[in-house]
């Protein structure tokens, strides 16, 4: 189509071409924004059609005779430029390659982006169990385990992401971009940039916005009454969603053999993105939506700041969003890696207007990444529940970092002794080791019930979150409902707390949402009669009394020492 032509195009009735109807060697013209927020018409050749772009998808192979891409290939963000064909629209220019010698694209038939429902399910994903929760502070799992898994991209080239108030991330937030798919460039912000955008001009999905930004961009390809379609592929394909999107300006391109993209920054929002699918994305024009709240309060060395932000209301990518943001505001004015300890105070807010508070600390070269995970992994555990459940309405965090790993490892526990009656009460001496310091010792007192039956016994000196991981393991701790997993949650014990806990070898029985250990086996032969074997788990131990004392800094490990129980005196 000559370039005279092409405003006319532009302003016609929306209509499109049949990708069946189209012959290699047929010309035609993309439109996309360029440096400045220019519109550039790029000519393009047909090469032919692909039969299997997709499942029960088309594309439409095309070359973009522009020297300008010469040797570079598709720019990241032309991704939606509208491609026109005889004056009707063909579709979206989608992908290119990395490392490309010839300027070859691949365009999406806006036939098929045509019919994206406004409707339909969203991608969900399973929350993680309150003990993946608690073996991610005591240290006993991969974090990246724990986190929700987004539908993978890997046919897609990485997603542009403009990031904005808190520099381009490296290290581990850089590592958790990666895997969610995105390629994070620096960025502004416009305000003058508003209104709805036109076919060709940039578009920004946010994911995050406040005082910082992540933004994902693309190519706007039509627009219809209150409709906008963009990308030519998915953001994700989680089916029916809902973000703020905004219209763009690009403010230049970066080029490179590897991956050129366009450095843009993100304007005001003019609606909502309402479908993710592996067309394309629709966004609807109106009102943006307002997010979840999201506060985040550091305080070290250089001083006490805090960020306010508000995150898309996605439960799948909820937990991904505030792991990075813990990650980012940690690292913000501190070192990206070393030797650190790390406080947390997490309260985290439900739509019905319940909270619940969770406190943990860490320490060591991994202090940062982790606090970070287990803040995304505890929202997940809400966000993402098995039950009925409200949204999550706000997250706040509160972190202190010291960047010196302060806190110390459980060296020895000696009891007064290791024969006891029942009612007795028992000294424990403690003695921790702080790095570089002298050994520190603890007192703790822990009385044996009356009516501890004779024999062995276990003391247990645990840290706190040691011995919550080791708690829902032995108890088999799994909540019922909704208002037992924000109860459980609460109930996490941070590392900074020192545990003194006894174990008996009484058999006992645990159902959803109640352990009942020490049960004689004649009652739990009965539940597992009448309840079936599947609800009912057997327990091999019960804890019969512990003891917290709460501390300032993590501490780690957990000891093991058996005692004896002797019968207690006869009364008369």
């Amino acid at each position: 189509m000559a370039p005279a032509l092409l405003p006319l195009a532009l302003s016609a009735a929306l209509s499109w071409l049949d990708p069946a109807t189209v012959r290699p060697g047929q010309r035609g013209t993309c439109v996309t924004e360029w440096t400045g927020g220019e519109r550039r018409e790029i000519p393009v050749v047909v090469m032919g059609v692909l039969d299997a772009y997709g499942p029960d998808r088309k594309g439409v192979l095309v070359r973009l005779e522009d020297e300008r891409l010469a040797g570079t290939g598709v720019v990241a963000g032309m991704s939606g430029s509208p491609v026109y064909v005889d004056g009707k629209l063909l579709g979206a220019l989608a992908l290119g390659w990395a490392w490309a010698r010839e300027p070859l694209g691949i365009v999406t038939p806006f036939a098929t982006m045509h019919d994206i429902p406004l409707a339909g399910p969203t991608t969900t994903t399973p929350g993680p169990t309150l003990a993946q929760l608690a073996s991610v502070a005591a240290g006993a799992t991969d974090p990246w385990a724990v986190l929700p898994q987004l539908p993978s991209r890997r046919d897609l080239p990485p997603q542009l992401l403009a990031v904005s108030g808190l520099g381009v991330p490296t290290g581990f937030a850089a590592d958790l971009l990666t895997r969610m798919g995105l390629q994070p460039v620096p960025a502004g912000s416009a305000r003058d940039v508003a209104g709805v955008p036109s076919p060709g001009d940039m578009v920004a999905v946010q994911l995050v916005w406040g005082d910082a930004s992540l933004a994902a961009g693309g190519t706007v390809t039509a627009s219809e009454g209150d409709r906008v379609w963009a990308f030519g592929h998915p953001l994700y394909g989680l089916g029916e969603v809902k973000f703020p999107v905004a219209r763009a300006r690009v403010l230049a391109i970066q080029g490179s053999y590897q991956s050129p993209f366009k450095v843009f920054a993100v304007g005001e929002p003019f609606g909502t993105l309402v479908a993710d699918r592996p067309a394309g994305v629709l966004a609807k024009v109106g009102a943006a939506p307002d997010g979840t709240p999201v506060t985040v309060r550091v305080r070290d060395v250089t001083g006490d700041k805090t960020w306010r932000f508000a995150i898309a209301e996605m439960p799948i990518l909820q937990p991904l969003l505030v792991t990075f943001l813990a990650n980012a505001c940690l690292t913000a004015r501190g070192a990206v890696a070393g030797e650190a300890s790390v406080r947390l105070a997490l309260t985290i807010k439900t739509g019905d207007g319940r909270d619940v508070t969770v406190r943990q600390a860490l320490r060591g070269p991994d202090a940062v990444p982790r606090m970070s995970v287990f803040a995304g992994t505890a929202v997940s555990f809400l966000a993402n529940s098995p039950f009925p459940h409200p949204t999550v309405g706000g997250v706040e965090l509160v972190l202190d970092r010291d960047e010196q790993p302060r806190g110390a490892a459980i060296l020895e526990a000696v009891p007064a002794r290791t024969t006891v009656r029942p009612g007795d009460e028992l000294a424990v001496d403690v003695r921790l080791q702080q790095q570089e310091r002298p050994v520190e010792h603890r007192r703790v007192t822990i009385r044996v019930p009356a009516g501890t039956p004779p024999g062995p016994l276990d003391l247990i000196v645990a840290d706190g979150a040691t011995w919550s991981e080791y708690r829902l393991r032995a108890e088999a701790i799994v909540p019922a409902d909704f208002s037992d997993q924000i109860d459980q949650l609460g109930r996490l014990q941070s590392s900074t707390d020192l545990v003194t806990a006894l174990e008996g070898r009484e058999r006992g029985a645990a159902l959803p949402g109640v352990s009942q250990p020490g049960l004689p086996p004649s009652w739990s032969a009965t539940l597992a009669s009448g309840l079936g074997s599947r609800a009912l788990t057997r327990l091999s131990t019960v804890v019969i009394a512990t003891e917290r004392v709460a501390g300032s800094y993590p501490l780690e490990g957990s000891l093991r020492l058996q005692l004896i129980v002797r019968p207690g005196p006869e009364v008369p």
